[in-house]
């Protein structure tokens, strides 16, 4: 049995939530010019999924939910090459210290978040989430031992800046952003960022919204991808892999 690592961040931030100016679905904070979520109101499960699903995330909590709040991830992935669940567990530890540095209650008290425990597995579990759901592990694990003739390692999902030569769309990437911005037509003024998977076969997969700050909603935004022709995929030491890409689009 592989021992449990427990992860602890003692030091909350000071700054006044009460002084903070509301947006989206929290407070920006002035003095590190970012949005501050509110999870006072989300259910234990819902904070979990946020924080595999987001970057560099700061958060607010009662006192009472960080005793409840206790993220698992498999022991694996820490001994795994660039994959995408690594990929999500580094951003995991960048969420949950960015939101631990974020806690305080209403009299100022500092407070932090229980632990992060690294286990042996996690049995994937259907929660009422919002947002973009993380490819279950065992159907990653599946992938990477399929007897199926594959093109590369195909279960291994690699950073676009590890690639010798780049994914890129059939008609080039100004193509691409072009035809993506007319067809979403529920895009007004604002910015969209979205991380997703350039699998072996070209097709676009495992989307996550990472910033929409325009009037389209997330199902429009990955609805328009999912129907884009396929990429030519990158490759690595001369074989086809998969690997990360992330888009970025201004509306104005």
């Amino acid at each position: 049995m592989e021992r449990n690592l427990k992860i602890t961040i003692p030091e909350p931030c000071h700054e006044n939530w009460d002084e903070m100016t509301p947006k989206d679905n929290g407070r920006f904070c002035m003095s590190c010019s970012k949005t501050v979520v509110d999870f006072t109101s989300m259910l234990p499960e819902e904070i979990q999924q946020y924080f595999i699903s987001h970057k560099n995330v700061c958060g607010r909590l009662k006192s009472e939910q960080l005793s409840e709040i206790n993220i698992q991830v498999p022991s694996q992935i820490l001994h795994s090459q660039i994959h995408y669940q690594k990929m999500f567990l580094l951003a995991l530890f960048i969420a949950m210290g960015t939101t631990l540095f974020s806690c305080q209650d209403k009299d100022g008290n500092k407070k932090k978040i229980d632990k992060i425990e690294v286990v042996e597995e996690v049995k994937p579990e259907q929660h009422a989430t919002t947002g973009i759901m993380v490819t279950p592990i065992d159907k990653l694990n599946a992938e990477e031992h399929s007897e199926e003739p594959q093109s590369g390692h195909y279960g291994i999902i690699y950073n676009a800046n590890d690639l010798d030569v780049a994914a890129v769309p059939k008609n080039g990437i100004k193509k691409f952003n072009s035809n993506f911005s007319k067809n979403l037509i529920t895009a007004k003024q604002g910015e969209i960022s979205v991380l997703f998977v350039i699998e072996g076969d070209g097709s676009l997969s495992n989307f996550n919204i990472l910033e929409n700050t325009t009037s389209a909603s997330e199902k429009d935004i990955i609805g328009i991808l999912e129907k884009t022709p396929k990429w030519i995929p990158g490759k690595r030491k001369n074989k086809i892999v998969r690997s990360t890409y992330t888009l970025q689009i201004p509306f104005k």
